[in-house]
This record gives C-alpha cells, structure tokens and sequence, in this order.
C-alpha cells in the first residue's frame, strides 16, 4: 500500500473503520457520500451537471431544513477527483448490496470521464459473514477490513460489463436494465442481483407503492406512531433483495404520502414534522385501503419519481409498474 494507493469506500463510518484496520492515512481514503440507489442517475455528460442534480436530490430528502452539500466532507470522492490521477492504484471496497455496487459502475464511468484508465482499479469484494449477505461495507468493524479479501484487478471484460450496466441503469427508460438483467456470464458476480434491487423501487403493480414504501405504511400500522420508530423498523426489516436504505430517504417518502395536495394522501402527520424525533404518523383511510388491497397509489395520486435514469411521471404517460421481475408499462 504505497503514498500513491488511493482507496474508496462508500460513508464516513466506513472510512474510519478501514484507516484503523488498514493503516491508512486519511489522504488515501476518498469517501463516497451519495446513495445511488436513489432518486435520479443522469448520464455523464457533465460532472458539473451531476453533481448539481445529485446534489439537489439529496437536499430535497432533508425534511429538516439542513443544506447537504459534497464539500462538508474533506475527503468526498465527488469533489476531490483530481486525487485520483496521480493513484498508482485505486481500490475500491464493496459490500454485496444495490448502492455500493452502483458506486461501482460510477467509479468506472467517474475513471473513464476523466481520462483515468479503469484498469488501475481493482475491487476488494466482501460475500458473506455467517451466511449472511455483507450488504455494506459500513456495517464492519477494523479487524473485518484487516482481514480483508484479496484485492481483484478489474479486467476489460468486466470493465466493459460495469460500462454496459451504467448505460443501462442510467438509460431513460428501462428497458436497458430488464435485457442487461437477463443476460448472461458477469464478470462481476454480484452485480446482477443488486441491480435487480432497482424493479423493486417502481410501484408495485397492485399496491402502486414500492416495496420500502409499503414496507414503511405496514409499520405506521403495526410500529406507529413514532415516526423514528417506524422508519428504524423499516430500515432493519429484511427485505428479499440486497439494499439497505437511508433513514432520511424514508423520512421523506413519509412526508411525500401525507401531502395536503393529494387527492387522497395515504399517511397523516401530526407533532413536530419539521423533525424525525418530533413527528408522529398514521394511516388514514386510504392508506388501510392500499394494506388491505383495495386499492391503487398511483392511481390515487399519481406519481412524479425516479429510478436511476427513468423518471415516472404519470402527468406525462411515463409509468412503469413492477410485476414480479419484470416491468410492465401503463400509459392511461
């Protein structure tokens, strides 16, 4: 591990954990602030414009008034990318899960819109832990980055494939994904099943919701109301496929479906709701509604969201409804 190795790992408390189990300095990390798995992907036609929508997004996901911006932290990959031309190597550390193998494909694509060639890259790839998925790497302690996997050097086929599988998540509709998903030999062996995470943040076929949002109305049901308590039970809840998800992401989805415009708002909050800890949340009528099967969100009220690079958008015809593991879309 020499002065020119440069390591990249998703969230500060990840990057602390790996300095301390790896003998790192601080200069060598560079650490990805941004959950990929959510809200819009746009291509890379212009790291100015990428980062102005992603940071936007992710300020939009601040229910309490912070302002998030990449250069609160000293070492974000985002903003300090010119240390990645002067690597000798660049390491980049995965869990198994949809964000950090996304961050993936966009260290590629950052490597290759900066004129970096990929192939300096090489990826310490966590499996499991007591048969249990390592969705992040964040959840490990100094002694698991110790011991960590050997490092695998990324060659041209699964460069390309990474390449292909960023097109496709950041295409404009999703049709892309459904082909790259179906197809066959990876080179990289856990990116199939992340990406496939990405079906289950369209809206159900019935329900109209997606799956962490039915996830959060059946604990308003059966946790609530605390607010913090129902997202804390949303976000420890095992789901069938490998991501974990943001508690400020949940926070908003809570705010998005009590909204005072909808025609028929599923959840209703009450107490302090300019903060998590001082909100309290209940289902209204629809909301049992949509639980007992009786009805359709998106039908209800529409929607105006994001998976990767397919913005759904029922004022524009533009929805795509998950059945099983394929996408179905609806225009009327």
């Amino acid at each position: 591990m020499g002065d020119a190795d440069v390591h990249i790992v998703a969230g500060a408390s990840a990057a602390a954990c790996l300095q301390q189990g790896v003998a790192l300095r601080p200069d060598q990390i560079l650490v990805h602030n941004d959950l990929l798995s959510c809200g819009p992907l746009p291509p890379f036609d212009s790291l100015d414009e990428w980062r102005d929508v992603r940071q936007t997004y992710l300020r939009s996901l601040d229910t309490e008034g912070r302002s998030f911006t990449f250069d609160e932290d000293d070492r974000d990959l985002l903003t300090h990318r010119e240390r990645l031309r002067g690597a000798r190597t660049i390491t980049v550390w995965l869990g198994t899960g949809l964000p950090e193998q996304l961050m993936l494909l966009w260290v590629v694509a950052l490597l290759r819109n900066l004129g970096i060639d990929p192939g300096k890259c090489g990826v310490v790839q966590y499996d499991l832990d007591r048969n249990h998925d390592i969705v992040s790497v964040g959840v490990l302690n100094p002694t698991r980055f110790t011991e960590h996997p050997q490092p695998t050097r990324l060659v041209d086929a699964a460069i390309e494939e990474a390449t292909a599988a960023w097109r496709a998540v950041t295409a404009p509709e999703p049709d892309a994904l459904l082909a790259f998903l179906t197809g066959q030999n990876h080179c990289l062996p856990f990116l199939p099943r992340a990406l496939s995470s990405l079906l289950y943040h369209y809206p159900d076929l019935g329900t109209g919701l997606n799956a962490w949002e039915y996830q959060l109305l059946q604990y308003v049901r059966d946790e609530g109301p605390k607010g913090t308590r129902v997202v804390a039970y949303t976000m420890a809840h095992d789901m069938d496929f490998p991501e974990w998800i943001s508690d400020s992401y949940l926070s908003e989805r809570l705010h998005r479906h009590s909204a005072g415009a909808l025609p028929r708002p599923l959840l209703a909050l009450s107490g302090d709701t300019a903060s998590l800890r001082g909100t309290e949340v209940r289902l209204t009528s629809h909301g049992d509604a949509i639980l007992a099967g009786q009805g359709n969100a998106v039908e209800w009220n529409g929607i105006d969201d994001w998976v990767g690079g397919v913005h759904l958008d029922s004022s524009d015809g533009r929805v795509w409804f998950r059945q099983g593991q394929t996408l179905i879309r609806r225009t009327g």
